[in-house]
């Protein structure tokens, strides 16, 4: 794998199951399970940079 375009992350278990259980039933059809990370990382940034760094609760 080309280090320069791919990066690993660790997570839990439990983590797992949850973003697995996205990529299966969130989307129209399955998706894989990186491009469900990508996907919500790069909402979660838009999110971010759209509403400053601290969002009130």
């Amino acid at each position: 794998m080309n280090p320069d375009k791919f990066k690993s992350v660790a997570i839990n278990i439990q983590t797992y199951k949850l973003l697995e259980e996205l990529s299966q039933k969130k989307f129209e059809l399955p998706i894989s399970m990186s491009k469900t990370v990508e996907f919500f990382i790069q909402r979660g940034h838009k999110d971010y940079k759209e509403n400053g760094k601290r969002q009130s609760k």
